[in-house]
């Protein structure tokens, strides 16, 4: 996989992470009314509350998914292609290289070709000669009878 198709993945997944969480933690946490708060706490939902050391818990581990995902993604990063890469010498003879390679590879590719077009021609001659063989000796058969 690329580094640019895993950053993308990684990336979806921090914000699938990012978006379950919120969920959770406000679907879960114990809503508190707040003093002159205008909006009853019957209005802001029910929840299906967990004890407060469960719910600080389950936020460590958000918050450690939510960090590593983040290295991950910083790590990879940090590989991407930068613009001084264009110009290295290593890269370019690599590049030519790779241009050499490709044209010997075309070349045995034409070769092949033309062989493979050699062979079709000679089994398409031999089965016409086979027909018409086969044509020859069904009229000497039946001229013979």
């Amino acid at each position: 996989m690329d580094l640019v198709t895993q950053l993308d993945n990684d990336i979806d997944l921090l914000l699938k992470i990012m978006s379950s969480s919120i969920a959770y933690v406000s679907r879960k946490a114990k809503h508190q009314q707040l003093p002159d708060s205008l909006v009853p706490l019957t209005i802001t939902g029910r929840t299906e509350a967990v004890e407060p050391h469960e719910m600080s818990e389950s936020i460590d581990e958000l918050v450690a998914d939510l960090v590593l995902k983040a290295k991950e993604i910083q790590e990879i990063i940090l590989h991407l292609p930068d613009d001084k890469l264009g110009e290295d010498e290593t890269l370019q003879r690599d590049l030519a290289q790779l241009e050499s390679e490709m044209r010997v590879a075309n070349q045995d590719y034409r070769q092949a070709l033309k062989e493979a077009e050699t062979l079709r021609d000679q089994v398409k001659t031999l089965t016409r000669q086979l027909c018409d063989g086969q044509a020859e000796l069904r009229a000497w058969l039946v001229k013979d009878d």
